[in-house]
């Protein structure tokens, strides 16, 4: 079987950070009076619906129902946290510059925001303003007018709630996120392809929740773990490892529930976990969201170059299990971990289904069975038994795996999975490991909704 062609989806969402650092993905940081920076202290927010949004420009499909697609992905992030939107009008039509903010909270789709994606093929843009002690006091969004968008999923353009949802994320104080089939992981697929709607980011995942209660809410009943990862044996000696990917799987059923990236200290908080029991995967940033789509302008992670290598592995928690018991009474510290390994061959890039390939999430649905792919360094070295899903219920079909060909500078198999009737929806991770026990996730590359 042969098949040509790559549609890898690179589009960035990009965040830009004005005045203050953007804290961390799932951090949470308290000044001396306990209160938390990084995020809005003021309630409600008030968004102002630029004129723009009654009358959008022809880059927006007619008849796109731009004001419902804006007020949904207010919704989805109010629905899940604390925080309310107060929703005004306004005249204006293009973001505030960069160091002259006006405390208007635009949202805006004016063909007059051209400058500020210059060319870039963003489909939208977040620009946000702090005070002096770190507080959120502006954020203006913006869609890409050179790009084309809808509301009905029309093939080749861009889904209209769900690039809202992720800008206002964005908005919320969120960066980006490593996991594949979060709303804030920074690419965003066009509708078409795999030949479907891309609606999958209108829906957070539980890891976006879990990244805005860490921001804003009640931690009664939540637990959370922690680490700080070393790194030893590397040229330069012993230094902290920056950029890491570190993620919660829910130990009984697959699920991913929280994530973050370590910071230039090492140092790692996954937030508002339910109690329970959990395994923690700790990789390189190396995969289809890489080091360098986690770093964001002005951010703690915007001298994020490249991820340090090393090889996936399972953490140990406080009793050196690799089940870590989760509960509210008292955060669970990992502590630091020293890596030796040697550098991984297993480096996946690009998933996919329907004969495409991406970069993008696998949408698929209960008592169904699907053809799904993994192309990149090393692949062609798996075996069968090399294949698993996170999820019990989502199985992979023995004698299913084949060599495919795709006009990419690495390998690409394919192979089925049953998805069972009673799969709960979530985010759930491929495993790949090689006949001499080298491992690697791609972290919630299927969606089940």
């Amino acid at each position: 079987m042969t098949r040509k062609g790559l549609s890898v989806i690179i589009t960035l969402l990009t965040l830009l950070g004005v005045q203050t650092p953007m804290r961390a993905y799932t951090l949470e940081y308290r000044d001396s009076a306990g209160v938390v920076a990084g995020r809005w202290l003021t309630k409600p927010i008030i968004v102002s619906f630029s004129i723009s949004l009654n009358s959008p420009p022809p880059n927006i499909k007619a008849g796109s129902d731009v004001i419902g697609a804006v007020r949904n992905a207010l919704e989805h992030w109010a629905k899940v946290t604390d925080v309310q939107f107060l929703e005004t009008s306004s005249t204006a039509q293009t973001l505030s510059s960069h160091n002259a903010g006006d405390r208007i909270n635009l949202i805006t789709v004016s063909a007059e925001n051209a400058a500020a994606f210059r060319a870039s093929e963003s489909p939208g843009r977040t620009r946000v303003f702090y005070d002096s002690g770190g507080a959120i006091v502006e954020a203006d969004i913006a869609l890409n007018p050179n790009q084309p968008f809808s509301s009905d999923g029309t093939p080749g353009t861009y889904d209209l709630e769900s690039t809202f949802t992720h800008e206002v994320g964005h908005l919320l104080g969120l960066e980006h996120s490593a996991i594949i089939g979060a709303t804030m992981q920074p690419r965003q697929a066009m509708n078409g392809v795999y030949g479907l709607p891309a609606f999958t980011q209108r829906t957070l995942s539980a890891d976006d929740v879990a990244g805005v209660r860490a921001l804003y809410g009640s931690r009664v009943g939540t637990g959370s773990i922690s680490g700080k990862l070393i790194a030893n044996g590397l040229a330069g000696g012993s230094r902290p490892i920056f950029g890491a990917q570190i993620f919660a799987e829910d130990a009984e059923t697959g699920k991913v529930l929280g994530s973050t990236v370590s910071l230039a200290s090492g140092e790692y908080h996954i937030e508002t976990l339910a109690p329970g029991n959990y395994h923690v995967i700790v990789q390189s940033l190396e995969g289809p969201v890489a080091a360098s789509d986690i770093a964001s302008t002005g951010g703690q992670y915007s001298s994020l170059i490249e991820s340090t290598a090393f090889r996936s592995f399972m953490a140990n928690g406080p009793s050196l299990s690799q089940l870590i018991a989760v509960t509210s009474d008292a955060p669970v510290s990992l502590g630091s971990f020293v890596f030796t390994n040697p550098t991984p061959t297993l480096k996946p890039q690009v998933i996919g289904m329907n004969g495409e390939l991406s970069t993008t999430v696998l949408p698929l649905k209960g008592g169904k069975t699907f053809r799904i792919y993994v192309g990149g360094e090393g692949i062609d070295q798996i075996a069968t038994a090399g294949l698993s899903i996170s999820s019990p219920l989502i199985g992979v079909v023995t004698d299913s795996l084949q060599q495919e060909e795709f006009d990419t500078p690495y390998p690409v198999i394919s192979f089925e999975v049953t998805v069972a009737s009673s799969v709960q929806p979530g985010d759930y991770s491929i495993r790949l490991q090689s006949a001499g026990g080298e491992f690697t996730y791609l972290a919630g590359a299927i969606t089940v909704e």
